[in-house]
């Protein structure tokens, strides 16, 4: 609410009365008693009351009726805008944006990354057919389809976001009489959802009837040429046969790769490893003024976050946490500015996006998965210092919590070096109970440094 000093003034812009159609409705501001300053947007056709009632004769169908005046439209926009947000099930993926994201991925394969970044954009402007992003785990296809999801949102159409194997396990919880929503419910959802987001298609390890429900959910939304994002670390050879063809019928759908492709078996160490295109972030590197950054405050963070993460980098003793409610503030950088410094001493660093890291895990659970989840977690768990990248930003299902509980607890137990970055600010979700935030705060293990400044990739700094 607006606040006045000195002179009061009312503005009658609009008589009270109800408006004609394609009238503007304005807002004047109400003076208050003499002995308050406070002045309260009021609109001058309903009074702040949100409804008008209809100004005709008696005997007129609207007689005695309400309406809701033009003044609440914008109400009616936010919500929407939260009812569209709440639809998507998008979760932590909800902060993901085009402008946020680096256009050269978390790949090494920087010239597949943009074209898949490129074509990711194009579709979220036309939304027509299907658009297929595949490559290894851990080359941002999730980040894009969610990108593509938020601008949907933003622009007033409904998206939805649901991770293949939840979409199985949703749809086969709705047989249970304890279900909130019938099958028949559930399964039209996903089928005619004007945006659909399927996340981790994989065949490899499907039960038939998975198979085939999946396969019923695709050809009606081919038939429709409903606008569909697959997301799939799988090459378009290992998939079902009736979800290929479609794939490769041009018409219909446009197959982008984000990286690539490896013919590795990807060993836990291969996981670990500092992406190349990151191994450029040194102390050296790090600008703590960024671009046009003359904010003091903004300043004075970043370098005390800087003076810190050198000394860390020479002792690693205990735990650093880099965080910042906004993306670009350097938290990734100044994190892999540590590991190289570390690395040239001999340490070993496991450096771990913890979104597409959680996706590997799960995905070990695969019949022909090389990869053995337990020894990939004791590596994990025990590795001499340990980068935990974008932590609080992986998909918030039960499975993932509890293997990052496990993580952080073992670490913090033995004191093991660890190095955070993070949007989520962990000293308030300590106060929510929370186990992990707990530990993550925790002074007698380590600092966590707040870096208050915008993203330097948008220029925002004055």
């Amino acid at each position: 609410m607006p606040q006045g000093h000195g002179k009061k003034c009312v503005d009658h812009l609009v008589p009270r009365q109800q408006p004609e159609d394609g009238d503007i409705v304005r807002l004047s501001i109400q003076a208050e008693p003499e002995n308050d300053d406070t002045y309260e947007l009021t609109c001058e056709v309903c009074d702040g009351k949100g409804w008008l009632t209809p100004n005709v004769p008696t005997g007129h169908p609207d007689f005695g009726s309400s309406i809701t005046c033009q003044c609440r439209e914008s109400d009616k926009i936010e919500d929407a805008a939260k009812k569209l947000l709440s639809y998507s099930n998008l979760g932590f993926l909800s902060k993901s944006r085009f402008e946020h994201t680096q256009q050269n991925g978390k790949t090494n394969s920087e010239e597949k990354f943009q074209e898949a970044y490129d074509e990711a954009l194009l579709f979220s402007k036309n939304l027509d057919g299907w658009l297929v992003l595949s490559g290894p785990h851990g080359t941002g296809k999730t980040q894009l389809a969610a990108c593509i999801a938020n601008r949907c949102i933003e622009n007033g159409v409904p998206s939805f976001f649901i991770l293949m194997s939840d979409l199985m396990d949703h749809l086969r919880s709705t047989y249970s009489s304890t279900s909130d929503i019938t099958y028949d419910n559930l399964f039209d959802l996903v089928k005619n959802a004007p945006v659909l987001i399927l996340d981790g298609v994989s065949y490899k390890s499907s039960t038939p009837w998975a198979i085939e429900k999946l396969n019923q959910i695709l050809n009606h939304r081919a038939n429709g040429k409903l606008p569909t994002i697959i997301t799939t670390a799988e090459s378009i050879d290992s998939l079902d046969p009736f979800l290929s063809s479609r794939i490769q019928d041009i018409n219909l759908c446009k197959w982008i790769e984000t990286s690539e492709t490896s013919d590795k078996k990807g060993t836990s160490w291969d996981l670990g490893s500092i992406p190349s295109h990151l191994s450029r972030m040194t102390f050296e590197s790090f600008d703590s003024r960024g671009r046009m950054r003359t904010d003091q405050k903004s300043v004075a963070s970043i370098e005390t976050s800087l003076h810190s993460a050198k000394s860390y980098a020479r002792n690693p003793d205990g735990w650093i946490t880099l965080f910042s409610s906004t993306s670009g503030v350097g938290k990734t950088h100044l994190a892999i500015a540590i590991a190289n410094e570390l690395q040239k001493s001999g340490h070993r660093v496991f450096f771990a996006f913890v979104p597409e890291l959680m996706d590997y895990l799960r995905s070990t659970f695969a019949p022909d998965n090389p990869t053995n989840m337990d020894s990939l977690f004791s590596e994990i768990k025990n590795s001499n210092v340990l980068i935990l990248d974008d932590l609080g930003e992986e998909r918030n299902s039960g499975w993932t919590q509890e293997r990052l509980y496990q993580i952080i607890v073992h670490r913090h137990n033995h004191r093991l070096p660890t190095i955070i970055t993070t949007r989520t600010d962990f000293v308030k979700e300590a106060q929510n109970n929370s186990a992990v935030a707990s530990r993550i705060q925790d002074p007698s293990i380590g600092q966590l440094l707040s870096i208050y400044s915008s993203d330097y990739r948008l220029g925002n700094y004055r």
